[in-house]
């Protein structure tokens, strides 16, 4: 699927922008499930999080909840995770049992069980056995192109599990979990992240479809609606 560009001075103020106009709009009455991304990018989303809460009605607000498209398999207080600090930024906004972390290597054995406890939270909060519609999906994009911790070339690209451990990634730690495809892709909006001139080769491959979905992962992902962000207005 070939997203639509917009192009920003400041890719994390367009997302937080296009979130807040999503879900100012939302039925305040039914729940809403937000996935969020690591990186540098994704990490000031999460941490300006805050001013989606202060704009959007409170009921909206209570009724919204997050997760992660992939975590790094460390200890539960580290600064590696892609959770980290989310309770700090969000402040008198932070609910609890609205944010559902992957569990961390110290509360459970492996990644295989992390995943596993990952995918169970996931369906209960869905329906018929699968996971809940996202109303939105961001994700950053690596200069590879991988998207969560999906890497080119790897086993995880085939997977049909909701959630996945990977080991030996080829980006540190080696140790992760992360949803696949068919949990990401069932999402009325996706934001795909491409600051800096390292992502160039990554945008022209999504927006201009070339190559395969083996070699750059972001090809691989759909939405009702799908948005490449970028600060590169020379590359399409």
């Amino acid at each position: 699927m070939i997203p639509q560009v917009r192009v920003s001075k400041n890719i994390v103020a367009e997302a937080l922008d296009l979130l807040t106009g999503l879900l100012m709009h939302a039925d305040p009455e039914k729940l809403h499930h937000v996935v969020l991304t690591g990186g540098g990018a994704g990490l000031s989303i999460t941490a300006q999080l805050v001013n989606v809460a202060k704009k959007i009605p409170q009921q909206t607000w209570a009724n919204t909840h997050f997760w992660w498209g992939d975590e790094r398999f460390v200890e539960s207080d580290s600064i590696d995770r892609n959770d980290f600090g989310i309770e700090t930024s969000l402040g008198e906004f932070y609910v609890e049992s609205n944010v559902h972390r992957i569990p961390a290597s110290d509360q459970v054995k492996d990644a295989t069980k992390s995943a596993e406890s990952y995918m169970r939270e996931l369906i209960d909060f869905g329906s018929d056995g699968f996971p809940p519609q996202f109303s939105c999906v961001i994700l950053g994009v690596g200069p590879d192109g991988h998207i969560a911790s999906l890497f080119p070339g790897r086993p995880e690209l085939d997977s049909r599990l909701i959630a996945t451990p990977v080991f030996d990634s080829p980006k540190p730690p080696p140790i992760r979990v992360t949803m696949g495809f068919s949990t990401l892709n069932n999402s009325q909006l996706t934001l795909l992240l491409l600051g800096g001139e390292t992502k160039r080769e990554a945008l022209n491959a999504i927006v201009n479809h070339i190559g395969w979905i083996e070699q750059t992962p972001a090809r691989g992902i759909e939405a009702a609606k799908l948005y490449a962000i970028t600060d590169l207005s020379a590359s399409v």
